[in-house]
């Protein structure tokens, strides 16, 4: 664009076409455009050049002096002594959350009533990752009399070490023993990075599909897991479980197992690739229990090393690091550290600090345990993972499409790949319901959602809370999801929701309206408007009741 000025000059003012400069290449954005176009289901596209500068990594420049927990922790604030605002959170919660641990007798009792309903050779399947808490676990239930089928993932990056650990323990204690495989592996691991920014939540996944199919099979009432009491604060346990003055420990374990139902049926890389069929009604749930082995006992990890060193034939792998026996975590670990500041063993190694089963030291070293960056990049292409590029001169290529579907960033990345040159490659793929048009009916990039690095979006028109309900609703949505702004037609699950944060959401809820509902509402109503509807129906249901 240009103008004639009063010295008969012509003046050039900028440009008026979409061309954009990147790292000192011009490029057009109608040819990225066309290309995204020609993928199977894209509708529409837009391509934006955005300044963002690349994310800080902050290292850790303090440690919890209670529990370790590192500074660059997200939730993490420390008072004069250096003691972070979970351990002070804990010892308000700490009595009632000791009510939820039970005894040996405890768990007999449950292995008695649910003989009941075994119908083939063995009492349980334990899982057995070849870790020194699964062996110690399948060691206990061994001594305790019961019949046993060990149940092992091989998810294709088990350490040597670890399935020779298996293979040792399993043939000394006389225990039939399965090793479990899936082909679809590789893309579970890759759904779990982009979702989660780690591998366990895609592996666990799985290890809990299989299980409960071989469960239902051969007729096996109870899978026993040897997760750790921190990963039980990680995972299961909130402390909104324990607001109540009277605490209500078969309450709690309903609500964890209306969780575990709706964590079974979420759309994801497993839901997609392996029969989840068995999960489609309730039916499964009362043939087969979950029992965390150290739900029911206290042992330190002294004690643990002790009994594993002089009744098991249990060898710390020498190929994997300390904090896993499972060789690809480490990838998972490099990409939460990358991608997020901090490493995702964080939070539960802190739980098991605090619980008394690892020394703060301990905890501290592994969490900082190097990680060979080349052995990562070997398995992020044997997986088919593509590590979100950098970008240039903090500004970076984002496209916007529109379909039905949101499709996986590494199909659109491959697709891309094979039509343009890397630089040309957008960093990172957005779906939309549709592109904001202007009047004229063209698109409004003026319009297009803002994004920041490490804060899930929306994909969906924002739309402010319209009653008081709804403005409550948000505020409990924002405490929860990692987002500093939602609108009433934003998705629960689509902003990061899970089943725990699902529980700490109703809890909020029954706390403000005391009333007793179901975890499963958040996931049949997962918006503001939908689950306000859906409380103003109960509520008015009770009324009535009331009335007659």
């Amino acid at each position: 664009m240009v103008q004639w000025n009063r010295a008969g000059q012509l003046e050039f003012l900028g440009r008026i076409d979409q061309q954009m400069k990147i790292g000192g290449i011009r490029i057009e954005p109608g040819e990225i455009e066309a290309a995204l176009s020609s993928f199977p289901g894209v509708k529409q596209t837009v391509v934006e050049l955005w300044d963002r500068p690349n994310a800080t990594q902050h290292e850790a420049e303090h440690y919890c002096t209670n529990c370790g927990l590192p500074s660059n922790y997200p939730e993490a604030v420390f008072d004069d002594d250096g003691v972070c605002n979970f351990c002070h959170s804990f010892e308000s919660f700490q009595r009632k959350a000791e009510q939820y641990f039970k005894t040996l007798d405890d768990l007999r009792e449950i292995f008695r009533q649910a003989r009941k309903r075994r119908g083939g050779d063995y009492d349980c399947i334990m899982l057995l990752s070849g870790g020194k808490d699964s062996s110690y676990a399948l060691g206990q239930l061994k001594e305790m009399g019961f019949e046993v089928l060990a149940f092992t993932l091989d998810n294709g990056f088990i350490s040597e070490g670890a399935k020779d650990n298996v293979r040792r323990i399993v043939s000394d204690l006389g225990i039939d023993h399965v090793f479990g495989t899936t082909p679809a592996m590789n893309e579970i691991f890759v759904d779990s990075l982009e979702r989660h920014c780690n591998v366990c939540n895609g592996c666990f996944k799985a290890l809990y599909t299989m299980s409960v199919q071989i469960a239902v099979e051969k007729k096996i009432p109870i899978i026993v897991t040897g997760l750790s009491r921190g990963q039980f604060f990680e995972t299961r346990l909130t402390e909104e479980l324990f607001w109540k003055d009277n605490v209500d420990i078969s309450g709690i374990d309903d609500i964890i197992l209306n969780a575990r139902k709706e964590y079974h049926r979420v759309d994801d890389a497993v839901s997609r690739l392996m029969d989840v069929s068995i999960f489609d009604t309730d039916e499964v749930f009362e043939q087969v229990q979950f029992v965390d082995f150290y739900r029911y006992t206290d042992v330190s990890l002294e004690e643990m090393y002790v009994y594993l060193d002089s009744k098991i034939p249990w060898i710390r792998p020498a190929d994997t690091g300390r904090s896993t026996n499972c060789i690809i975590n480490k990838l998972g670990i490099y990409v939460h550290t990358k991608e997020q500041g901090y490493s995702n063993y964080a939070f539960p190694y802190s739980w098991d600090v605090r619980m008394g089963h690892k020394k703060r030291a301990t905890a501290i070293d592994e969490i900082n345990e190097p990680i060979d960056e080349q052995e990562v990049r070997v398995m992020m292409k044997e997986i088919g993972y593509i590590e979100p590029r950098k970008t240039i001169d903090g500004q970076e290529l984002v496209a916007f499409y529109v379909a039905d579907r949101d499709i996986p960033t590494r199909e659109l990345w491959a697709h891309m790949a094979e039509r343009l040159p890397e630089y040309m490659i957008p960093t990172r793929f957005q779906r939309l319901d549709e592109l904001p048009l202007t009047p004229n009916g063209k698109i409004d990039r003026s319009a297009l959602p803002d994004w920041e690095p490490s804060k899930v979006e929306s994909n969906v028109e924002y739309i402010a809370p319209r009653t008081q309900l709804e403005e409550m609703l948000t505020e409990f949505w924002l405490e929860i999801l990692p987002v500093e702004k939602i609108g009433v037609n934003d998705n629960f699950l689509q902003l990061g929701g899970n089943s725990l944060e699902a529980i700490r959401l109703m809890a909020r809820v029954e706390k403000a309206f005391e009333l007793d509902l179901p975890i499963k509402m958040v996931f049949d109503h997962p918006t503001i408007a939908e689950f306000g509807e859906a409380i103003e129906a109960v509520i008015s249901e009770l009324l009535s009741d009331q009335e007659s």
